[in-house]
């Protein structure tokens, strides 16, 4: 790794321009020799995507499929060159996440391993179905091959209902059986990311999950206590909140609900200090997600730290383990996050990429 000099506004909160150095230490304020000029008026920190699937592709229906080793890592290329530093891969094939080893030039991943349902409760073609009698030590193996956190899988739409228009997501795993693999997991050292988009949230939150992947079903009260706990929201809305150009009316309805809910909602939990975090899923980018936030009523300062600060703070030693990456603009994102998809410099890794 070489040193890059700035002349910027570092963001996401700096008003003013002033010289920064960056190296494998850190920013500091003091010039470092031989230090490489770095373009651009306003610095982020490298974008922290907190829900990706770097293992997953896209198949011919829309559904998830596996990735081998190198389709994985180009996918980790991808994601450098948008200037994601920091990638949490939300579940995919332990094989490939847990394994991948750590390169200058491509982001620093914090896997979950694999998702954890039982049979008939998530794509198929990506998943290894778990029973709820082997919850607990499957995770716990996850974790000893170096998950960072595990991913729960708490409600889904059955396997044999999905072709009917009515049907809705239903419980995956007893309440019982939730709170035993929440403790074993904690006590290992780890977290529990949580896909739930159902009112059953609330409970899930109660037994201590520490993040809510989606969240489409959350109210008033639930963010309430994520606040007063520190659980992490990621709503993915790049996902959530997707309509295809041949949508049905029904979709568009629930698009519409799920837009004015997440209106009322993000910045709630960005006031009552909720971490609220950023993630692509498997169909978005940072840069855009980014700019949902901001549709929903999110202040954009509150949006970059979504995407930057909020989530190194949230994962902690974790995030630390990572090098410093950063990614400059030569105008300000706050005035417009179309920006964000315009860098004119990318550090990530270790490694200039743009």
């Amino acid at each position: 790794m070489t040193a890059w000099h700035l002349y910027a506004v570092r963001l996401p909160d700096g008003v003013e321009l002033r010289d920064s150095w960056l190296s494998d230490q850190g920013w500091r304020d003091q010039p470092l020799r031989e230090a490489e000029p770095l373009p651009g008026r306003f610095a982020l920190p490298g974008f922290v995507d907190s829900h990706s699937h770097v293992s997953f592709g896209t198949g011919a229906d829309g559904g998830p499929v596996p990735l081998d080793r190198s389709e994985a890592e180009a996918n980790l290329d991808r994601y450098a060159r948008s200037g994601v530093g920091m990638i949490r891969d939300a579940g995919g094939a332990p094989n490939v996440v847990l394994t991948i080893p750590v390169a200058t030039g491509r982001p620093h991943v914090m896997a979950a391993g694999r998702h954890l349902a039982p049979a008939g409760m998530y794509f198929e073609a990506v998943h290894d179905p778990v029973d709820a009698s082997n919850l607990v030590a499957v995770a716990l193996a996850e974790i000893a091959a170096g998950a960072r956190c595990v991913k729960l899988v708490a409600d889904f739409i059955p396997a044999d209902a999905r072709t009917l228009s009515t049907a809705l997501p239903v419980p995956t795993y007893d309440l019982d059986v939730v709170r035993d693999l929440i403790q074993a997991t904690h006590a290992a050292g780890a977290r529990v990311a949580a896909h739930v988009t159902t009112s059953m949230v609330g409970e899930l939150v109660r037994l201590g999950i520490d993040s809510v992947e989606h969240g489409t079903g959350l109210d008033h009260d639930t963010v309430a206590e994520m606040a007063r706990r520190g659980i992490a929201w990621t709503p993915t809305l790049c996902a959530g909140l997707s309509i295809a150009p041949d949508a049905p009316d029904e979709r568009r309805r629930l698009v519409h609900q799920r837009r004015e809910r997440f209106r009322e909602l993000l910045p709630l939990a960005i006031e009552l200090g909720a971490p609220v975090l950023t993630g692509s899923d498997a169909v978005g980018s940072i840069p855009r997600e980014i700019a949902l936030l901001v549709e929903c009523g999110v202040d954009p300062s509150a949006a970059l730290r979504a995407a930057t600060t909020t989530a190194v703070q949230f994962f902690g030693t974790d995030a630390a383990a990572a090098m410093p990456s950063v990614v400059t603009f030569d105008a300000d994102p706050r005035s417009s996050p179309q920006v964000l998809a315009q860098p004119v410099a990318i550090v990530v890794g270790g490694q200039r990429i743009l």
